[in-house]
């Protein structure tokens, strides 16, 4: 089977789509696929038989760089008539699509919450005439309208999104949703809990809130401050790591609350600090599926999520809450309750993830099905 992944960035190490597609290259070459890669920068592959091809495209600014990678990938990949083209957004020709950061329009309805109500129609309209806007709406709308590939959605939030917005046909929307290394997050990693304490300074006794991202005023870091003003009366910390290029303009929000908040930036053990913490807090705007949640919730802690998170059909009653988004209230009101309860998700409770290897065999199947019908379309029989 001939498979061509298109993305910008082919490098595990920049995000969750990139990490996805990475994978997912590896995961077809080990089996024997022919994996061609189009995209614009690319780390060296771990499989010498995943073969690059690097277009050249404006870096600057973003919108420039999304449309030409956009037409450049449309004009390698139509010569490409005997693969089947999988992409994560950013592109005009494909054949499988997996909307890894969910759907444009969606996020950008609920990431208008970030504003006060009366500002919110004034900044859409502002908004909505940006280039990098612009472009991102086009090649979405493509993507349905014309492209029409066989989608897949790592969520059930995404997926209705996708029928809602762009009227799609359920039956070419597949539910996939991501997969967890539950030997890798789990509940046995409490056993670090004194040394990650010891390495943020936190008390053995504190309460500790967990909070988690590299856009941290997309997922509701605002949000978690104004819940936090309601909390005085509790003893509980909050430790907020990922990208550290925000920290100056999160302190600044802070006002009388620097004491609870402490900024552990960006971290490569993970797996050891969920179980060191109490509760992870991701108050998101949207989130086709946050990782983070998924990775808290198999290494035993509750979860406190809002309802724009594809992430919270894994949250139940005993593992934590769902709130509305943009609700500081609503927020403060279950991180309290967390607090005087101190929920532990019972042994056996916690949601079991499938494995990476399971997801990949269903895309696998959805690619292989595409395969066919391009076989059978060039007349060379349906053997894959």
């Amino acid at each position: 089977m001939n498979v061509c992944i298109g993305i910008e960035k082919f490098d595990p190490r920049v995000g969750g789509a990139e990490r996805y597609l990475w994978d997912l290259a590896h995961f077809l070459a080990k089996k024997g696929d022919r994996v061609e890669v189009i995209c614009m920068k690319a780390a060296l592959p771990l499989d010498t038989s995943v073969r690059i091809h690097k277009i050249a495209c404006m870096r600057f600014p973003r919108w420039a760089r999304h449309l030409t990678f956009a037409i450049r990938h449309y004009l390698e990949a139509r010569d490409l008539k005997d693969y089947v083209h999988f992409c994560a957004g950013n592109t005009l020709y494909a054949h499988v699509y997996q909307p890894h950061g969910g759907v444009h329009r969606a996020w950008f309805e609920k990431d208008m919450m970030r504003y006060p109500a009366y500002a919110r129609g004034f900044m859409a309209f502002i908004r909505r005439l940006t280039p990098k806007d612009m472009v991102q709406r086009i090649s979405e709308w493509w993507t349905f309208r014309v492209a029409k590939p066989e989608v897949i959605a790592i969520s059930e939030m995404v997926r209705s999104d996708i029928t809602r917005w762009f009227n799609y046909p359920e039956s070419r929307v597949h539910l996939v949703p991501n997969g967890i290394d539950e030997k890798k997050f789990s509940p046995v990693n409490a056993k670090y809990r004194d040394e990650v304490r010891i390495r943020y300074s936190l008390k053995n006794d504190d309460f500790i809130f967990l909070f988690v991202a590299n856009n941290p005023f997309l997922k509701g870091f605002g949000s978690l401050v104004n819940a936090c003003r309601d909390l005085e009366d509790m003893r509980y910390r909050v430790l907020v790591l990922g990208s550290s290029t925000n920290i100056a303009r999160m302190k600044a929000k802070l006002k009388g609350l620097s004491r609870r908040f402490i900024f552990g930036g960006k971290v490569e053990d993970m797996e050891r600090v969920y179980p060191a913490c109490d509760c992870l807090v991701h108050p998101t705007y949207y989130d086709a599926c946050s990782l983070t949640v998924l990775e808290a919730l198999a290494s035993g802690i509750p979860v406190i999520t809002t309802d724009s998170n594809g992430a919270a059909m894994y949250i139940r009653e005993d593992n934590g809450f769902v709130i509305p988004s943009a609700d500081p209230l609503a927020l403060a009101s279950a991180m309290r309750r967390v607090y005087e309860s101190t929920p532990r998700p019972a042994e056996g409770s916690t949601p079991v993830f499938r494995s990476q290897e399971d997801v990949f065999a269903d895309v696998d199947r959805i690619i292989k099905n595409c395969y066919r019908k391009l076989c059978i379309m060039h007349g060379e029989g349906d053997d894959v």
